[in-house]
């Protein structure tokens, strides 16, 4: 390939170019050309240093009056220590902390007491000041950690500090490539890089993703716009421009990173491209407020895309961008949406110290109280709203009030109170669905739109999944629906909200009603939920909304009783099923004999007696619900609580990730109705698209009101779902891409469908091995295969027919095969089980009984000579070299741990693969596998120099590798040999003697003291002494590497 053509030129010089002459930043190159030292490129004395202190220094001064050199070296010291048990995460968090806050530096004052001042070490207001914010992009920066070596591609620093850090590909590699062969390692082998990182850049040139520590590929995401009417472009240059440009690298740095706390753990989060940009409209309309009376208009960001995390981005910018101390109204209109956000406010660190129980108004006398204060928060239902007004609140400082479902909340009396208690109080709207044609009072109380993010686009930027809607209702010939008329809606919203109106529902509605609760009809749709929900059983967790609470227990006796029954068919069909069948079978039914369902339902007065009446059992029901925290347990992807059975509760703001299918058998209003069918849209690891079920045909009712807000407003995107026939389809294609993909392999999958037995097993290998001819070729096929077990399991028996279902199957199994390899190669713990394959070349030594099964298969043991003869017969020769380039990276990991000297085999055998990978002409495998077997045969041959050497273990000879150099006579050899076994029996009798020495400074300081005074009093007098720091300095690194668990 053209140098002109290659990863440099193409994406990393681009990169370099559009940061230096459009953003402003110094872009240098380092790999080869950095020189070390104070006075050096960039300052640093050696490749571990990710600080540049020279900048840093100055930021300090120059952004510090009161600085002087002693509290200089106190704040670095602050800023680069940190505690030896903490994990990556916490010292992230604890970086960044200071970072935006700046570092605690004790000072002296003049009458001899101490006060604590914040040294600032990034001038936030005056982005582009180059005297206070230095910012530089260094390309191909070696950097080493305590036993691996690395080149980054780009990291950019401000002020010294590496905030950045963007791994890129060539413009022909994925750039998941990016993440899982650069990224992840660097996190194992130079984590000290990530300390103080923010953010974390994935390109190709073509595709860019943006993530933060932590995340998971499937969470990294997509930076299209740089405003919210851009059409949205993936390429780099797209997000550069976006988060690279100094005034929004800053503001993000310091507004749109939280960590969040919940659930125990921590996850970091970075505000998406479209929360970013939605927020930031926002402040616009707050800073001018007062030309809008106070009205700062409606951010209408689709169910599931992230409002939660909007409005805390909104107060956290707005409490500190601004002067005074704005009190933040957070107002909702339930108990269980007022308890999410304040939690979420509370675990993302808004609430300082505070618990959110500290800022929630309790009653309408209580809010009063907050109001008249001024607290930072006060979290309040629009029910608090009750008093009378006779004397407004006027505060001289701001009043925020953030109405969270907007839509619902700006009616009635208690929205007027609002309005009269608190008249200069600004008013934004937070909305998950459309403001439709009919709604103008929540314009009226809060403007009109400030951002939209709607679904359509939400679905493209993958910041939800696609919602397929089918209508099940017209396929059961057996079930009447009454016509669902606006009036019907009104009442049956009006008696969730207060169980006194559904008297009135059932007596004003009695015709319909007794429509939708015949038993007849609950019977045909519990039956046929169980035979749909049982076909997509690895799809995720069920939910089933009920038309009220005594439907909710009767469905759930239904449900019972015909999943006992579709268990019991199951059992009896394994008679007839193929071994294979079996298998599956077997996993399904256990699923199913394991899986718990619930009924989810608010208390009311008389309920015992309300379910007598129908003979139904409440109050087993209500012991489950009250004893237990189901809402946890649903929320566990992991936990057998797979159905719950719903009317009113978890229907808005509860979001579950795992949940995928939602069943409808309730009329309800668009807004609701919209709210209830985003509780499947949530993005999860394996979950490609969420299911609405819908056995009354209410989704159409939504969609003509669609269809008039489209109409009156011409804003398209609005249609949450899409019919799942488009699902079917897309899975067809995918079938029939993946059976052209191995065509262009001359492998014919219905060989495979037809063939028998061990012809089958045959077939089944060459397919894995005809697609693995390379690297990028394993990996496309893997993506038809991805991609159909991910839909696949949104469809239930009928949706295809038996051969497209056979032709699948082969698919995935050819797939499977190549997984069997891709799990072989990646475990840790295990070498590379040598399949059928291989058997045929190598010789195993017999394992006694009961011995570790990994220690049966030693690289030492293969006949190489024979391999190299044999090789020519194999008839699956991309296999083999699969196999072979596991086995020798798994006992290369071994080797460089011992001995962090071997790094040159390392790098040797990363030259063979990614020339091997990057081969169009597969004629030369040959030439790769001789390659191997040349490095396979020096490895064994490093392996025993222990022995050669006369040391009895390979520490030994570690300590000897690091002490050796070129110029010593054989007298001083043998004096360094007997050093270095003298040298480690005694650190490790030192460290014996220490519980969990690495967590304390003194006990390393007394480990590392050891070290000093031995190779200062046993050394051959050749070593000068200002070497002998060095060669203590590698030694440490290597001990508190290597016996960091010894105790």
């Amino acid at each position: 390939m053209s140098y002109d053509y290659s990863e440099n030129i193409l994406v990393q010089e681009s990169t370099g170019h559009l940061l230096e002459d459009e953003l402003g930043w110094r872009v240098e190159f380092a790999y080869n050309k950095e020189i070390l030292g104070e006075d050096g490129t960039f300052g640093r004395k050696s490749y571990k240093e990710i600080l540049l202190i020279r900048y840093f220094k100055d930021a300090l001064f120059s952004l510090n009056e009161w600085m002087t050199s002693e509290l200089a070296e106190d704040a670095i010291k602050t800023f680069e220590q940190h505690m030896s048990l903490a994990s990556l995460m916490q010292i992230n968090e604890e970086k960044y902390g200071y970072i935006r806050d700046g570092i605690p530096v004790k000072v002296k004052k003049p009458n001899g007491q101490t006060e604590e001042k914040r040294a600032i070490i990034i001038d936030f207001q005056n982005p582009n000041d180059m005297k206070k914010n230095h910012f530089l992009a260094v390309k191909e920066m070696k950097i080493h950690g305590d036993l691996y070596r690395r080149r980054t591609d780009i990291v950019g620093f401000v002020n010294g500090i590496p905030l950045l850090f963007i791994e890129l590909k060539k413009n022909s590699v994925d750039v998941e490539n990016a993440y899982t062969d650069n990224y992840t390692d660097y996190i194992d082998t130079i984590p000290h890089l990530f300390y103080y990182n923010a953010f974390l850049m994935l390109s190709n040139g073509i595709e860019s993703k943006v993530g933060t520590l932590g995340s998971k590929f499937e969470f990294f995401h997509e930076w299209k716009r740089l405003s919210e009417q851009d059409e949205g472009s993936v390429a780099l240059e797209t997000m550069l421009r976006g988060i690279c440009k100094k005034e929004n690298f800053l503001d993000l740095l310091e507004n749109f990173i939280l960590f969040d706390h919940s659930g125990g753990k921590t996850v970091k989060i970075l505000a998406r491209n479209h929360q970013y940009l939605g927020v930031n409209e926002a402040v616009k309309a707050y800073e001018a407020r007062k030309l809008n009376n106070g009205k700062l208009g409606v951010f209408w960001h689709t169910q599931g895309s992230g409002k939660s995390y909007s409005m805390v981005f909104l107060s956290q910018k707005i409490r500190r961008k601004f002067s005074g101390s704005p009190t933040i109204v957070i107002m909702t209109d339930r108990d269980e949406l007022n308890s999410q956000i304040s939690d979420t406010f509370e675990n993302c660190g808004l609430l300082g110290k505070s618990k959110a129980a500290k800022f929630i108004a309790t009653s309408g006398d209580d809010l009063i109280d907050k109001l008249k204060g001024n607290p930072s928060f006060i979290f309040t239902l629009i029910q608090k709203f009750n008093k009378k007004v006779t004397e407004p609140i006027m505060p001289d400082h701001d009043i925020i009030i953030m109405s969270d479902e907007a839509h619902r909340s700006q009616y009635g009396v208690f929205a007027d109170n609002m309005v009269s208690l608190l008249p200069t109080a600004s008013r934004i709207g937070f909305t998950g669905t459309p403001l439709l044609s009919n709604d103008n009072i929540t314009e009226r109380t809060f403007g009109g739109y400030i951002s939209i993010y709607d679904f359509k686009r939400a679905v493209e930027d993958k910041a939800t999944v696609p919602l397929y809607y089918e209508n099940r209702g017209e396929k059961i010939l057996d079930i009447d629906n009454p016509d669902i008329t606006d009036k019907i809606l009104d009442a049956i919203e009006a008696a969730d909200l207060d169980p006194a109106q559904e008297e009135k529902l059932e007596q004003e509605f009695k015709k319909e009603i007794h429509i939708l609760t015949a038993p007849q009809r609950l019977k045909s749709i519990a039956k046929d939920f169980v035979s749909h929900y049982s076909d997509l059983w690895t799809s995720g967790k069920a939910m089933f909304v009920c038309l009220n609470k005594v439907t909710c227990v009767r469905m759930y006796d239904l449900v019972q009783e015909f999943w006992k029954q579709e268990i019991e068919r199951l059992e009896t069909s394994r008679g007839n099923a193929s071994q294979q069948e079996v298998q599956v079978l077997d996993r399904k039914i256990k699923w199913m004999k394991e899986t718990e369902m619930a009924v989810v339902v608010s208390q009311e007065q008389n309920e015992i007696q309300k379910f007598n009446k129908w003979n139904l059992d409440i109050k087993t029901h209500r012991e489950k619900m009250e004893k237990r925290e189901l809402d946890r347990e649903y929320k566990d992807k992991d936990n057998p609580l797979r159905i719950v059975f719903v009317c009113a509760m978890w229907l808005t703001g509860f979001d579950v990730k795992c949940l995928s299918c939602l069943y409808l058998d309730k009329p309800l209003k668009a807004h609701n109705l919209m709210q209830t069918i985003a509780r499947a849209n949530r993005v999860a690891e394996g979950k490609s698209n969420g299911l609405i079920i819908d056995y009354i045909g209410i989704v159409k009712a939504l969609r003509k009101a669609l269809a008039d807000y489209t109409a009156n407003v011409g804003k398209k995107g609005t249609d949450p779902t899409i019919d799942k026939g488009e699902l079917v389809e897309h899975v067809l294609k995918t079938i029939a891409a993946a059976i052209e993909f191995l065509d262009s392999k001359d492998f014919d999958i219905e060989d495979l469908i037809y063939a028998i037995d061990f012809a089958k097993l045959s077939l089944l290998k060459t397919a894995a091995d005809s697609v693995s001819d390379s690297r990028e070729s394993r990996k496309q096929y893997m993506s038809y295969a991805n991609e159909l077990n991910q839909t696949m399991k949104y469809l239930d028996r009928n949706d295809i027919s038996q051969s497209d279902r056979e032709r699948k199957d082969a698919i995935i199994a050819i797939a499977d095969e190549l997984m069997k390899k891709k799990k072989h190669v990646d475990t840790v713990d295990l070498m590379v089980q040598i399949n059928g394959i291989l058997d045929e070349y190598i010789l195993i030594e017999q394992a006694p009984v009961n011995k570790d099964f990994s220690k049966r298969f030693d690289i030492s043991k293969i006949d190489f000579d024979l391999l190299r003869r044999e090789f020519a017969k194999a008839k699956k020769k991309n296999l083999l070299i699969m196999d072979l380039e596991g086995l020798i990276q798994k006992r290369l990991d071994s080797m460089l741990r011992e001995n962090p000297k071997r790094v040159d085999y390392y790098e040797r055998y990363q030259t063979i693969i990614e020339e091997y990978n990057s081969e169009q002409d597969r004629a030369n495998i040959e030439k790769t596998f001789m390659e191997l077997m040349d490095l396979a045969n020096s490895m064994n041959q490093e392996e025993q120099r222990y022995v050669r050497e006369g040391f009895t273990s390979d520490e030994e000879l570690s300590l000897y590798d690091m002490l050796f150099n070129e110029n010593l006579s054989k007298e001083d050899i043998k004096k360094i040999k007997k050093v270095a076994v003298d040298l480690l029996e005694k650190i490790k009798a030192k460290i014996s003697e220490i519980n969990h020495w690495t967590a304390k400074q003194e006990t390393m300081d007394e480990v590392d003291t050891l070290i000093g005074k031995i190779l200062w009093e046993e050394l051959p007098e050749c070593y000068p002494d200002d070497t002998i720091y060095v060669y203590r300095k590698k030694i440490y690194e290597y001990v508190f590497m290597r016996y960091k668990e010894v105790a």
